[in-house]
């Protein structure tokens, strides 16, 4: 694995002199707005301000004077002293090796004789297999058993390029399997394996030819599922610098998106500041203006931004390999909304807000997700809060546990679970509430489960957004 100075190294050639940062840029304005300023956008004045900024940009981007390298150099300046943010060593080795024996130990205890994984993120996590090893109809097993030996199951004329990964492990075993016998019966009679327990991730057919060979297999326990859920102080330190960066990043677009951008300026603006602070791999992001935002994961492009309409940015990227999910509702400098969309998207804060407090230790998921949902659905827009409250977040973008209304689970310390209420009113719903044209509104912050005296868990971005001026 690389170390933090070699990532130092990469991301350093890359981050400009001033003369450069501070290069032939307008000026952008970046005072906040407060809670108190909600005029509405019908405002004769305001309109006018906002058809002449449209035209200057369209006409300014019909020269190509205005595409996502601009927005990325003025967001860079705003961006770049925070980059220090992921100057983090990535998970050392005695930490699988502990992670290996933990596992162990739980095994033990389960009275299975081993587990075992196909490339994924647990993989990863207890031994470094990256889940970029693409998956075929040939298995390619990682087991750990009840005596925490490393082991490996893969094809016989794969080994030498699978000896070539960066596991990590304390002494292995190398389990080859020559095409004309099955993998799974090759397993069986050199390990002597009576029953397994399966990684949540594994394929069918990964069970059932191990069923097929004698072996008694059983899902992952939550006990299992926990280990890799709570996270470590190493582990809390990554995600702490990827989701504070990622929050960064969206304060420095916020400050410079102008109304006329479109959604593509902004991913891609997006896309190169991640590249640019070394940690482009892994980026993804969902940027949706005004009513296309009514549906919470988009899925429609090309649209230009008008005065009047949120820009809501469902963003993220990863640092060796943990990965951050950061979503704010924003409006740029100079535009503004009715009251009725202000008042939403404070209620959703207020959403958020409540539900931060119940997270803490031994607090039921279900309860948490009720929570929010509560304030929400007292102000009216309950059948718009549409999905689950959150979700764990570490090696995956989705994992345990999960905040849904369904989930009788209890919070544990050192979990990482994200709080992302919104409220989604298509344009054709919009008529119930006397508006002509949908819009959607989420806030979303990672939380670490919290164990201390006062209440409320902690937020791994270090702060909530403010306004929509202020995320």
């Amino acid at each position: 694995m690389a170390t933090s100075d070699m990532e130092k190294d990469i991301r350093q050639p890359l981050l400009c002199p001033d003369s450069e940062q501070n290069g032939d840029l307008p000026a952008i304005s970046t005072s906040p707005r407060t809670k108190g300023n909600h005029a509405p956008i019908f405002l004769g004045t305001a309109c006018f301000l906002c058809f002449a900024l449209v035209t200057v940009i369209r006409n300014f981007a019909t020269t190509e004077q205005i595409p996502s390298g601009w927005l990325e150099r003025c967001a860079w300046r705003d961006l770049s002293p925070h980059v220090h943010l992921l100057d983090i060593s990535p998970i050392a080795r005695d930490e699988f090796l502990q992670r290996q024996s933990t596992l162990a130990a739980a095994l033990d205890a389960a009275g299975v004789d081993a587990f075992i994984a196909e490339p994924s993120a647990s993989s990863s996590y207890y031994a470094n297999i990256s889940t970029s090893f693409e998956l075929s109809e040939r298995p390619f097993l990682m087991i750990i058993d009840r005596t925490a030996q490393f082991s490996y199951l893969a094809p016989k004329f794969e080994a030498g390029r699978i000896a070539r990964l960066e596991m990590v492990y304390k002494d292995k075993k190398v389990i080859e399997w020559p095409e004309e016998k099955s993998p799974y019966e090759v397993l069986a009679k050199e390990t002597g394996y009576k029953k397994i327990m399966l990684d949540e991730h594994a394929r069918f057919m990964i069970a059932s030819g191990l069923q097929a060979a004698g072996i008694e297999v059983v899902p992952a326990t939550q006990i299992i599922q926990s280990l890799r859920a709570v996270k470590t102080e190493e582990e809390l330190k990554i995600l702490r610098g990827i989701n504070d960066f990622t929050l960064q990043l969206v304060r420095s677009l916020q400050k410079c998106i102008k109304i006329g951008m479109t959604q593509e300026t902004v991913v891609s603006a997006a896309s190169t500041l991640f590249g640019r602070a070394g940690v482009g791999n892994g980026f993804w992001a969902i940027v949706l203006f005004g009513d296309q935002a009514a549906y919470p994961h988009g899925g429609s492009s090309g649209k230009t931004l008008s005065c009047g309409e949120f820009v809501l940015i469902d963003i993220g990227s990863k640092l060796h390999d943990y990965g951050s999910d950061v979503t704010r509702t924003i409006l740029p400098t100079g535009s503004e909304v009715t009251k009725e969309l202000m008042d939403v998207w404070y209620t959703v804060q207020a959403a958020q807000a409540a539900a931060i407090e119940l997270m803490n230790v031994n607090e039921t998921c279900s309860v948490v997700d009720a929570t929010a949902r509560k304030i929400i659905t007292d102000n009216g827009y309950g059948e718009f809060f549409t999905h689950r409250l959150g979700h764990g977040l570490g090696l995956e973008m989705h994992e345990h546990p999960y905040l849904n209304g369904a989930n009788g689970e209890r919070l544990m310390f050192g979990e990482v679970v994200t709080n992302e209420p919104g409220i989604y009113v298509t344009t054709e719903q919009a008529k119930k509430l006397s508006l002509d044209v949908g819009f959607g509104v989420r806030l979303e912050d990672p939380i670490l489960v919290s164990n201390q005296d006062r209440p409320g868990g902690i937020l791994m971005t270090g702060s909530r957004a403010k306004s929509p001026y202020e995320p």
